[in-house]
């Protein structure tokens, strides 16, 4: 509505209010037609009807973004067709729900059984059919077809019966703990699944907008301007008192609905200030260690010269950081020139984290509309990653000598392991004469060990969008373990001599508008310039972000770009959740070209529900198939360093 208008309905009000207040007074007399006062009531009810049943739409309201939480990632298992689905073979067409499922879990059940119980593909089969793969009655009869469904508890069956549970939902339960535990006979003690009584079988995801806004902002931008609802009814409720107050001839009840008309008109008549903030933010420390505590102080300015009686402002945090105390928004009023502060605490991650424009919404006196204006103040926090060396050796593959990363070659020359005794020459070094064979024979001799050379190994992180995992939605999910612990495998590696290189496979784009021409690859070399380079590319790289990506890519021809680079003999540590086929793939492809591949994979599974349990024992053959194709896996459990991972690797213990 224009301001012209506005006057003129906020005028014609207030002369009917007044006039009705004198009419109620009896100061003005009004002469009318007996009849004429029903009528009015009738006519101010149906007004009153016909407003309710129009208004079919909700109220369009400002949701703001939860900044103090991080964006959360999906947890492994949290989608059941989906985890089910990686156990069956491809098929085209469309299939039921139900039929997916029980293909996936009589796959799973398969693959289980040749896997972890040393059956044949076709002893699997048959055991699965006649139902003697398990000693449970109801997994066995749900993916057998002869076998009949055994008769269930009293309390099941009135559970079914009330809509709690079917026999469908019943049967995958307990079908994919049956599986669980074999997938898991042989495990340590932390991960055998138990007895299975969650009586669902897949999580809900949980939705958190954690930005205030993707669009680019310069300043101060002015979105949009709405209704808040805040006075949604009174005109209806006003009328309806008007009329059932002529009808009853009850003056009281017939100037309640008049004052109710006052308030409607009120709220119709001005709109929202609009905002002219200055915004400042400071922060403690532009450049955090990853886990340092950083402060954040905002100083909010009413530069104009209107009074904003109700302001509320939700800063813009960063989608990878998280606010640990204080809080990231305010409710205030601010008289012209008046400032505001508002501090908070976050986190600091590994990465670039740019601040988005903060949002400001504005209302007026009534409340009936607000403002959604953003302002933008640029503050960057960059945190790279912890560069120390392990604490214990980089577990490599078995071609790799005593020393992490070192090459024991089949020449003699100087290292530390034997390897043949040859006549002495004049320019031969004292410490390598076998002086027990001269205090023996009176011959010299010289020893020989093999010959040690400086390894190339390349350091490959999975970034895909699938490896974006974690226990929990709001906790470090596999990339951020993943790129921590290939800056810590990175320095010790270059500490030991080594020439180290850093790639991905991955999306070079993320929601936060960081963007890359190149997918990173820096090749293996060494030295103090090349050190700062890797180092900067795990903080800054779009394909390092803690952000997921929006969309998937193509990692095949990211990997054949990779392998045109490698140059022979080049060792490969890839970090990667294993959570999908397209991880063992890369592993089984670069191992393929004759690369020594070591796989360092962060574990993101849990066992809270059945899905998420059957997600471990996909995990767990995954590992499987790639140990019994000769690639080592290090697996980096959760509550556990990456320190006690190689330390436990390296003893040959398994936890």
């Amino acid at each position: 509505m224009s301001a012209s208008r506005r006057s003129l309905a906020l005028l014609g009000g207030v002369l009917a209010f007044a006039g009705a207040v004198a009419v109620l007074a009896g100061v003005v007399a009004v002469g009318m037609v007996q009849g004429t006062i029903p009528l009015v009531g009738i006519l101010a009810v149906f007004v009153a009807a016909s407003a309710t049943f129009r208004r079919r739409t909700t109220v369009d309201r400002t949701e703001t973004p939860d900044p103090e939480r991080r964006r959360h990632v999906p947890v492994p298992g949290d989608d059941l067709l989906e985890t089910v689905d990686q156990f069956r073979s491809s098929e085209f067409g469309f299939t039921p729900t139900t039929r997916r499922i029980t293909a996936g879990l009589r796959s799973a059940a398969a693959a289980v059984l040749t896997r972890f119980e040393g059956l044949s593909a076709d002893e699997a089969r048959e055991r699965i059919e006649d139902g003697t793969w398990t000693d449970d009655p109801h997994a066995a009869a749900f993916l057998s077809p002869t076998l009949e469904e055994p008769g269930r508890p009293l309390r099941e069956r009135i559970a079914a019966t009330l809509g709690r549970t079917s026999t469908f939902r019943t049967g995958v339960r307990r079908t994919a703990a049956a599986v669980a535990s074999i997938g898991y006979a042989d495990a340590s003690r932390d991960e055998s699944p138990g007895t299975v009584t969650l009586p669902r079988y897949d999580a809900e995801r949980e939705s958190v907008t954690t930005r205030t806004t993707s669009d680019a902002v310069t300043g101060t931008a002015t979105r949009t301007s709405r209704s808040t609802g805040y006075w949604v009814g009174i005109g209806t409720v006003a009328l309806l008192a008007i009329g059932l107050g002529a009808l009853a001839e009850s003056s009281a009840v017939v100037l309640a609905g008049v004052v109710g008309i006052g308030y409607a008109g009120f709220a119709r008549t001005s709109e929202p200030p609009v905002p002219e903030i200055d915004l400042e933010r400071t922060t403690g420390d532009d450049s955090p260690e990853p886990g340092d505590e950083v402060a954040v102080t905002v100083t909010i300015t009413n530069e104009g010269g209107t009074l904003l009686p109700d302001l509320r402002f939700v800063d813009g945090v960063p989608s990878g950081l998280s606010v640990t105390d204080g809080s990231a928004r305010l409710g205030t009023a601010l008289r012209p020139g008046e400032s505001v502060t508002l501090e908070y605490t976050v986190t600091a991650r590994r990465g670039r984290h740019t601040f988005d424009p903060a949002l400001v919404l504005t209302r007026d006196l009534s409340r009936a509309t607000e403002r959604e204006t953003l302002v933008a103040e640029e503050t960057t926090l960059v945190s790279e990653p912890v560069s120390r060396p392990t604490a214990t050796p980089v577990p490599l593959r078995a071609a790799a000598a005593t020393f992490a990363g070192r090459l024991s070659t089949a020449d003699g020359g100087s290292g530390t392991e034997f390897h043949s005794v040859r006549e002495y020459r004049k320019t031969d070094p004292l410490n390598r004469v076998d002086w027990n064979r001269h205090a023996r024979t009176g011959d010299l001799a010289t020893l020989e060990f093999h010959e040690e050379r400086a390894a190339r190994v390349l350091v490959l992180v999975d970034a895909r969008e699938a490896a974006y995992l974690a226990p929990e939605p709001d906790a470090a999910h596999a990339v951020d373990r993943s790129v921590e612990a290939a800056g810590r495998i990175a320095a010790s590696l270059l500490e030991d001599g080594d020439a180290v290189g850093l790639a991905a496979l991955g999306p070079t784009s993320r929601p936060d508008g960081s963007d890359a021409d190149e997918p990173c690859w820096l090749a293996p070399s060494s030295g103090r310039h090349h050190r700062e380079r890797l180092r900067e590319s795990l903080a800054t790289h779009p394909q390092f972000s803690t952000l997921p990506p929006v969309r998937q890519s193509n990692w095949l021809g990211q990997l054949r770009a990779i392998r045109r680079r490698l140059s022979a003999g080049t060792q490969i540590v890839l970090l990667t959740p294993l959570c999908d086929q397209g991880s063992v793939d890369v592993a089984r492809r670069l191992d393929a070209r004759g690369h020594a591949v070591t796989v360092v994979s962060p574990d993101p599974t849990t066992d809270r529900t059945t899905s998420q349990q059957l997600a471990r024992v996909g995990r767990r053959i995954r590992r499987f198939d790639l140990q019994r194709a000769g690639v080592p896996v290090v697996d980096w459990q959760a509550d556990e360093t990456i320190d006690e991972a190689f330390a436990r690797t390296n003893a040959g213990g398994r936890r």
